[in-house]
């Protein structure tokens, strides 16, 4: 089908970048009305109770093995007026830890301690300011801890970016994020120089992410003052945030000043940039405004403040002197001068500040290891024999759709339109266009010879429809005298919107974009059946990426009577390395199953999977292939239908 004298193939005149955006702000706008309000003290009470149970359920906190740290001093530096110890923590089993501990010269008694945590920042707990707040504290009779996050400084072989994998088994980053900082109030607990009762901590970005969860859900820390973080999530919809800050379905219960009023009646100082552009002011004042009614209702308005300094993003020395004046007022009780003396810091390389000097770095548990540790250990529906799996079939689907997808949403009227008609070489192309939900478009192109066709295909590609067009697969399709639409589901071709943000937002939101593409594929069959396309036989095509989408659609929708993939993602076991997008790994898809399970719900209709590739992308051989389908195969067979499942490599 050449098309050289014809336009370009898109639906609308112009594009539609901006549509899931507004979308996931219609979503955070319902489910912000959805929420109640506390009235007086005792229904606050109530709420921070769900809110908290909720909170460590959706973070997957009580999935991680009970706490019993491991500590090491490998290294003491002394400096003037302090003493700064090197620590390697082992949280986790086989998990370690890089720390820094800044402890005051001529202790007579044991002192208030404070955790620094850092963000997102390229030197970690050697950064120029989580060093200069620790040496502040300890000049000022503080014990100051430092240590890297996971997946940072000198724990950065561990992994970070690659978290998103991590809620299809139920886990979060910010789950061993805090983990690791309750390790670490455990440890500085432990030392006879710190006052047990007396903890704070503080951290700028995503360290004051951290400083708020792990202060909303550890009573231990007395005192928190979390800087440039405080939003409200309504207002950041469009930037996403890295996986560590992002919870699984948390708009469906809780929003960002929520968790933070979580530390009340406990002090709390929230700072904030007048020019950060991260977590912009206006974010941060409402945020404020709702978390101070709350402390109010508890009768404690005098224990919430906020501090803006004319400022970006970051956690400059005006912040860092709020800070103290902060602590000082809460851990020590005293009122004294908060300016911050001149200060040296450490070259960001020194071996003055590096833990894994005994042959550590490199060794122990990864978020991959720890992953496939977890993948390994749930027990899913592939657990049960072929038989005992048909019986639970709809069970698996009801999972699937409501706790992995987060459920779907009512239909609406499909508000189907025909946008253009062209000829083409005796087929005629139809450009049209219908609504999966009211604000989610889907443009589609419809090619056919005549209206006699018996069957229709559906053609799935992350790539948009337009790269469809001259492909072989739709062409034979068409010219054997069958029906294909091409469709751009949400956030691609026409919709393209930034795959990483729609992940996030969409995982935030508590409805996963891979669920909300599986609807959009649905919605087309719907789309197919109003126009009386629906004949003897549909058959969805999905290739790459767009393979897990039309196999799922399949798995839920018996209209469908046959799917074929290419380049499908065989199973969510992590492999050497991880080439696939976010947008594949819902969460808790591995509480119940893995994708083999999920094609199984095919069975009997007709499947064949084209190249099937592993987490790096590459194309497993037909024994492997083999191997990883043995349950759906097994299940196939146990239907007596063994032809209808193929692979082909």
């Amino acid at each position: 089908m050449s098309r050289d004298v014809w336009g370009d193939l898109n639906v609308f005149y112009m594009g539609y970048g901006s549509m899931l955006r507004e979308h996931f702000a219609r979503l955070c706008d319902e489910l912000e009305r959805s929420r109640s309000r506390p009235r007086d003290y005792l229904s606050w009470l109530e709420r921070k109770n769900d809110v908290l149970t909720k909170l460590r359920k959706a973070m997957g906190v009580d999935v991680l093995p009970e706490r019993e740290v491991k500590a090491e001093v490998v290294g003491r530096v002394e400096r003037k007026g302090y003493v700064l110890e090197k620590v390697v923590l082992e949280t986790i089993p086989g998990l370690y830890v890089s720390a820094n501990l800044y402890v005051p010269l001529k202790l007579e008694k044991p002192a208030p301690a404070v955790l620094r945590v850092h963000g997102h920042w390229p030197h970690a707990k050697h950064q120029d300011a989580v060093q200069a707040t620790c040496i502040g504290l300890a000049l000022r009779g503080y014990v100051a801890l430092a240590l890297d996050k996971v997946g940072y400084g000198e724990r950065r072989y561990q992994g970070h970016w690659e978290g998103y994998v991590l809620p299809s088994v139920g886990l979060t980053l910010q789950a061993i994020e805090v983990y690791d900082n309750m390790c670490a109030i455990d440890y500085l607990q432990s030392r006879r120089e710190v006052d047990p009762e007396r903890i704070g901590v503080t951290g700028a970005s995503g360290g004051g992410n951290q400083t708020m969860y792990l202060a909303a859900l550890d009573d231990r820390v007395k005192v928190a003052a979390p800087v440039c973080s405080a939003e409200v999530f309504e207002d950041q919809v469009t930037s996403g945030r890295c996986f560590c800050e992002c919870i699984p379905g948390m708009l469906k219960f809780a929003n960002v000043p929520d968790i933070l009023a979580c530390i009340a009646p406990r002090p709390l100082l929230i700072v904030s940039g007048i020019l950060d552009e991260t977590f912009p002011i206006t974010s941060a004042r409402k945020a404020f405004s709702r978390v101070k009614h709350v402390y109010e209702l508890m009768g404690c308005g005098d224990k919430v403040a906020m501090y803006e300094s004319y400022a970006p993003h970051g956690y400059n020395r005006e912040m860092r002197e709020a800070v103290y004046r902060w602590f000082d007022r809460w851990l020590m009780g005293v009122e004294r001068d908060c300016r911050e003396p001149s200060v040296v810091v450490e070259p960001p390389d020194s071996d003055a500040l590096k833990c894994f000097h005994n042959g550590l770095l490199g060794k122990g548990e990864t978020l991959f290891s720890i992953y496939n540790a977890r993948y390994d250990s749930l027990k899913r529906f592939a657990k049960l024999s072929p038989e005992e799996y048909l019986k639970h079939r709809e069970e698996l689907k009801k999972h699937i759709v409501e706790d992995v997808f987060g459920g779907f949403p009512d239909k609406t009227d499909l508000d189907a339109r025909i946008h253009k008609v062209e000829h083409l070489d005796q087929i005629t192309m139809e450009y049209v266009s219908f609504r999966s939900e009211w604000d989610i478009l889907i443009p589609a192109i419809l090619l056919r010879k005549g209206d006699e066709f018996e069957e229709a295909h559906v053609f799935l590609t992350p790539s948009g429809k337009s790269t469809l067009f001259a492909d072989r697969r739709v062409r034979e399709a068409v010219e054997s005298g069958s029906l294909a639409i091409l469709i751009d589901y949400r956030g691609v071709g026409e919709t393209d919107y930034d795959e990483s943000i729609v992940a996030k937002n969409s995982l935030v939101l508590g409805r996963h974009i891979l669920g909300m593409r599986v609807f959009d594929t649905l919605r087309t069959v719907d789309y197919l059946a109003f126009r009386g396309f629906l004949r003897k036989r549909l058959i969805v095509h999905g290739f790459s990426e767009a393979g897990l989408i039309a196999l799922f659609a399949a798995a839920l929708d018996s209209r469908i009577d046959e799917v074929e993939v290419e380049r499908l993602l065989a199973s969510y076991r992590m492999g050497r390395s991880l080439a696939q997008p976010p947008s594949l790994y819902p969460p808790r898809i591995l509480l119940y199953a893995d994708i083999p399970e999920a094609a199984a719900l095919v069975a009997p209709r007709r499947m064949l999977i084209r190249k099937p590739v592993d987490s790096s992308g590459a194309v497993l051989n037909f024994e492997d292939a083999g191997k990883v389908f043995d349950f759906t195969i097994r299940v196939y067979e146990a239907l007596a239908t063994r032809d209808a499942f193929r692979i082909e490599v």
